[in-house]
């Protein structure tokens, strides 16, 4: 297996955060990382870059073509890691995957939407299958894909992330389903942030006074840091899209009193 920090070049300054953490709490890893980005190089002892071009799908199919591993574990770039990582656990399941022909193994469920879905069914110690019909059962999320099951799901397209995560939930909604041996890792053993780290290119105030509760200063110097309002319209933008009653009043509010706007009118 090997493990890629999924990219882009104006995202630079924030790789140095991402690696800090990693060494931090995973410093005995010893698979090979890759920064996947477009063109800037990353200089960095155990980490080498992979420049793919073009958008978000090319960049990782690039990537994915560059290397020689049956198993790709992803990481976005603001996928900090919070805590140690058993690193004989992660070769514990690279193993288990082989044994049982997984083709997506989940290990960022960040909105616990697999955890909470219907009808889950148990696959094994610590495992469920993910439901073929759930939105978003596969996407951008920490994960270890089995090499050929992600060529195949990334497909021929230049496209973002979002549009990635868009076309599985289409074909989650579809009568076959997602295909593959889909499954989560009930321990989640990549420890993945659950608070977000950058929103819309910022960085989320309350992301940095957990790291540094976790002894970690975050560098904010290269990007802006969100201001006390934009934390209250994510806020409100949150609880206007989440709650199922009264949501319309709180969007109505939103807009009328604040000024703002939302992905969906109801």
């Amino acid at each position: 297996m090997v493990v890629f920090v999924l990219s882009c070049d104006k995202y630079r300054d924030v790789w140095d955060e991402f690696f800090n953490l990693k060494d931090k709490f995973w410093p005995d890893s010893d698979f090979e990382w890759y920064v996947v980005t477009e063109s800037v190089q990353y200089e960095r002892d155990g980490v080498k870059t992979i420049t793919g071009g073009g958008d978000w799908s090319t960049r990782l199919r690039n990537a994915v073509h560059a290397v020689k591993a049956d198993y790709i574990c992803t990481f976005l770039d603001d996928y900090f890691i919070t805590e140690n990582i058993d690193n004989q656990l992660i070769h514990d399941r690279v193993e288990f995957m082989r044994t049982h022909q997984v083709s997506f193994l989940n290990m960022d469920d960040g909105f616990d939407h697999i955890r909470h879905a219907d009808g889950l069914e148990p696959f094994d110690k610590d495992f469920v299958k993910i439901p073929k019909h759930l939105a978003y059962g596969v996407d951008t999320a920490g994960a270890i894909w089995d090499r050929e099951y992600l060529l195949q799901t990334l497909g021929d397209g230049d496209y973002s992330a979002w549009q990635f995560e868009l076309d599985r939930c289409k074909e989650a909604a579809s009568e076959e389903g997602l295909k593959g041996l889909i499954l989560m890792d009930l321990l989640q053993p990549l420890h993945i942030s659950k608070i977000p780290v950058i929103i819309q290119g910022a960085y989320y105030p309350p992301a940095i006074r957990f790291f540094k509760k976790q002894g970690y200063v975050i560098n904010c110097h290269d990007r802006k840091v969100m201001s006390t309002w934009d934390v209250f319209v994510y806020w409100l933008k949150r609880k206007g899209s989440g709650m199922k009653h009264g949501r319309k009043f709180m969007k109505w509010v939103g807009r009328k009193v604040f000024g703002l706007t939302f992905v969906s009118e109801d």
